[in-house]
């Protein structure tokens, strides 16, 4: 009913373009209403695209600065690592110098020692409280002196020995004293050049014939045994030290000659 009461009311002009007014004004309302929407989403569109880009660009810098810093790092590592290795080599070097330095110092000293101890004449000592040997080698300037020993059947608590130092040249002091310097045994010299192990041997000699001198009780003082003995002592003060611990007489004198009588002809 209502439908048909608006078409025929529409069949005036009046009605008909009132009603087009109304149309026209609600679409153009419409049409407003759509253009300032989609309006508005571009605003938001283009606002988000620009801060996307400015974040963008934000990134790009943050990565370029930090690739520059990663090239400067590597740049700064290669220079570091060429610095460590200089240092390095440079320590080698040095170590190596000091190295050399040391050996070279120690054969300067070892040659020095030669130097002040060739020539030098060495004296045999025997303590008759504990049977030890000592040997003191005097340099051939008589200006300084050096103790090896003890050496065989040595006792910790032997006093009569305990400052080898002063004993032994207080021990060929009394020799002086009393003249009997012709009791004390030396090497026979040669003139021949002689080996190590002749020396040896010579003097060891000496050293036995200067033990059977000595009296076969013990007492509390140091005997000087041989004399003016100038090859090394080394050798003599091993053999003799040996022989001495191998004895097993309460008093070794007899058996320490023997020893070393047997040494000397199985050495020759």
């Amino acid at each position: 009913m209502a439908g048909r009461v608006l078409s025929w009311f529409l069949e005036f002009a009046p009605a008909r373009e009132a009603m087009r007014r109304e149309v026209k004004v609600a679409v153009d309302l419409v049409m407003d209403e759509t253009e300032d929407a989609h309006s508005r989403l571009r605003q938001r569109h283009r606002t988000a695209l620009a801060k996307a880009q400015q974040e963008a660009a934000e990134l790009r810098a943050q990565v370029d600065e930090l690739t520059a810093t990663t090239t400067d790092l590597r740049e700064s590592t290669v220079s570091l690592r060429d610095q460590v290795a200089d240092l390095e080599q440079a320590a080698q070097r040095e170590q190596t110098r000091r190295q050399e330095f040391a050996q070279l110092l120690t054969r300067e000293q070892e040659a020095a020692a030669t130097r002040q101890w060739d020539g030098a004449t060495s004296d045999v000592f025997c303590c008759q409280s504990c049977w030890a040997f000592w040997f003191l080698s005097t340099a051939p300037d008589r200006m300084s002196c050096l103790v090896r020993g003890p050496f065989g059947r040595h006792s910790e608590a032997c006093t009569v020995c305990a400052d080898p130092v002063m004993a032994l040249p207080s021990a060929k002091l009394v020799v002086y004293r009393k003249n009997a310097e012709d009791r004390i045994s030396r090497p026979v010299a040669a003139d021949e050049p002689r080996s190590d192990t002749a020396v040896a041997n010579a003097e060891l000699a000496a050293v036995a014939e200067g033990l059977t001198r000595l009296p076969k009780v013990p007492s509390r003082s140091v005997a000087w045994v041989a004399a003016d003995l100038t090859g090394s002592p080394e050798l003599p003060a091993k053999v003799l030290g040996e022989i001495a611990v191998r004895t097993t007489m309460p008093v070794p004198l007899d058996g320490i000659v023997a020893g070393i009588r047997a040494f000397i002809e199985v050495g020759s």
